[in-house]
């Protein structure tokens, strides 16, 4: 928020002032109705020590990071970039290995490599897209420019509580909204059905997607069922599903429902005891 000199950069200028004329008590007060908005919105995550869960309200800063458009542009052509490095990359790992055989990446830390999975050698994967979502985080340096510490490409979590920050951040200071022309974000569950509709089957017009979670104890169950219900699609778990030969289908009141695509928030390894971990109880068999 401030430079070296202890003044607010030229961005936050407008919120460092609304901030200052902000009365200490008011400000308080108003903390305290962003941590009840989260707590009444069942807004969580669970923390697991010594084998026990312990539920966790999701704290909230009520002071936001402003990021100017120029940089947010910067910001989003350098992900988009880099995601489609990405999957190229896994196609290329997959399938040729010209990367390998080229010996740009040393061919042992791939083949080697924990995450490396034989069976899906030769496999053709919707649209070429491995990465559909990605959570990449960004640190910025002493001269301010954004650096990627990870690319979190298998299940990337965290979305919904930016979701929720953005609402009772609206709701609690309303006002700050009034001082910057924010970027909106609400549509991201809209875009997110979009993306999964994208890769169904090209022989389904109207393509059926489930999220598929390994359960309430999950640490990140609630942005499981957040995200669900603003897709408006089921929010299942592996004993809600069947295999029978190439096609999946979900149980239903009805009877059984075709499905066309999965959005699944279980790690690899629990996703089939028939190919992966026998004693996994979590995925569909």
């Amino acid at each position: 928020m401030v430079d070296a000199t202890g003044g607010p950069r030229p961005h936050y200028r407008p919120l460092f002032d609304r901030l200052r004329q902000t009365a200490a008590d008011d400000f308080r007060r108003r903390k305290a109705m962003t941590d009840l908005s989260m707590r009444q919105d069942g807004v969580g995550f669970t923390v697991y020590r010594a084998e026990e869960g312990i539920e966790r309200v999701w704290p909230m800063d009520p002071v936001p990071r402003i990021i100017p458009a120029s940089e947010w542009k910067l910001i989003e052509a350098g992900l988009t970039q880099r995601i489609n490095a990405l999957n190229l990359f896994l196609w290329d790992v997959y399938h040729e290995q010209h990367i390998l055989r080229d010996n740009v990446v040393p061919a042992r830390l791939i083949l080697q490599g924990a995450y490396f999975r034989r069976e899906f050698v030769g496999v053709n994967v919707p649209r070429r897209i491995y990465v559909h979502i990605c959570g990449t985080d960004l640190i910025r340096d002493a001269d301010g420019r954004y650096l990627v510490l990870e690319d979190n490409a298998r299940t990337p979590s965290g979305v919904s509580y930016m979701l929720q920050n953005r609402q009772v951040l609206k709701r609690v200071f309303p006002a700050i909204f009034n001082d910057y022309d924010v970027l909106p974000q609400d549509d991201y569950p809209a875009a997110l059905l979009e993306v999964l509709q994208y890769i169904a089957p090209e022989s389904s017009s109207q393509p059926t997607a489930v999220l598929l979670s390994p359960g309430m104890y999950n640490s990140a169950y609630f942005e499981h069922s957040f995200l669900a219900q603003r897709m408006g699609i089921e929010l299942v778990e592996g004993r809600d599903l069947l295999v029978d030969g190439n096609r999946v289908s979900m149980r239903t009141t009805r009877g059984r429902q075709r499905v066309d695509v999965i959005y699944r928030r279980i790690d690899d390894d629990f996703l089939d005891p028939l190919t992966f971990r026998p004693d996994s109880a979590l995925g569909v068999p």
